[in-house]
């Protein structure tokens, strides 16, 4: 079982800078299922299985998010922290190029709908989302509680 008020995952990685508009490198969207596979494989060991699709698609899109909508580069950050009786995703870049915003997409939009899942995911829960801003940096976050109870 996992310590209260410990870290279980905390990874850090580098993308590239770029020109706005332009694709990240498939080197870097590949991040994004091996993110999820490390929080899986984490919330297995610490014994929250349970929770772990959840968390999973919640990190996919965050960490997606964070390659694709961030072309100032150079790092991204993601943790998986317990604090107290809730699970804190958060990811973070170093240089963001835009505060992530809960967007309305149209029916036959292919992107936007990413924090809209998140957002599903926290309030089916009881849990909430955020975005916190520092120097140039941004992170988004999620808190669930631990047991699905709100909190």
């Amino acid at each position: 079982m996992f310590r209260p008020d410990g870290i279980l995952m905390d990874e850090r990685f580098e993308i590239a800078e770029r020109a706005a508009g332009q694709s990240p490198a498939r080197a870097e969207m590949a991040r994004v299922p091996q993110m999820r596979r490390c929080a899986t494989t984490m919330l297995r060991y610490h014994g929250l299985m349970p929770m772990s699709d959840e968390v999973a698609l919640v990190i996919g899109e965050l960490v997606g998010n964070a390659i694709v909508h961030n072309h100032r580069g150079p790092l991204v950050t993601v943790q998986l922290r317990v604090a107290g009786r809730r699970l804190i995703v958060a990811v973070g870049t170093s240089k963001a190029s835009g505060r992530p915003v809960l967007r309305q997409p149209g029916p036959d939009a292919e992107h936007g709908r990413g924090l809209r899942l998140v957002d599903g995911i926290a309030q089916g829960r009881g849990g909430r989302w955020g975005v916190d801003a520092a120097g140039e940096g941004v992170t988004v976050w999620c808190s669930l509680p631990l047991d699905g109870a709100p909190g």
